[in-house]
């Protein structure tokens, strides 16, 4: 055994280098992965399944945008507890009629959902105005929309 290690000296520290290399960088992967494969809104989300919006909705808010000829243009789109609702509008149109139908938009959710998701509204101008764009934004526990223009 003794002549084995003599002979073999150099390769077997480079074996137990590599070895101990392995060792530290499964450790550390170890370590870190558990946290990639975690939800990044962790547990605030474990009511999601029970608030639902419904195609129904969507498609109400999309018709009721679709009644009114200032509204070109209407997405949504949620992620997490965040409902974006983006229009694009007639640059003509007034900035409070634009807030007035936003606002209106809210009814169509359920109150259980207002008061689980926060909804954001964008309203932009399909041209260049000095009224436009609008956000606006409705808490969890806030009753309407709080505008603020980002407008010259």
């Amino acid at each position: 055994m003794k002549e084995f290690y003599t002979k073999n000296k150099k390769g077997i520290k480079i074996g137990l280098a590599v070895f101990f290399i392995i060792i530290i960088i499964s450790s550390i992967w170890l370590f870190i992965m558990p946290t990639f494969k975690t939800n990044k809104y962790g547990n605030r989300l474990k009511d999601l399944d029970k608030h639902k919006i419904s195609n129904k909705t969507i498609s109400e808010i999309k018709s009721k945008a679709n009644e009114n000829d200032s509204v070109l243009k209407i997405s949504y789109h949620r992620e997490g507890r965040i409902i974006n609702i983006s229009m694009t509008v007639d640059s003509n149109f007034g900035v409070d009629q634009a807030k007035e139908f936003a606002n209106g938009l809210l009814s169509l959710f359920k109150d259980e959902d207002k008061s689980y998701y926060d909804i954001q509204v964008l309203i932009k101008a399909n041209d260049k105005s000095e009224n436009y764009p609008i956000i606006g934004y409705k808490n969890k526990n806030s009753d309407s929309l709080n505008f603020s223009t980002g407008g010259n």
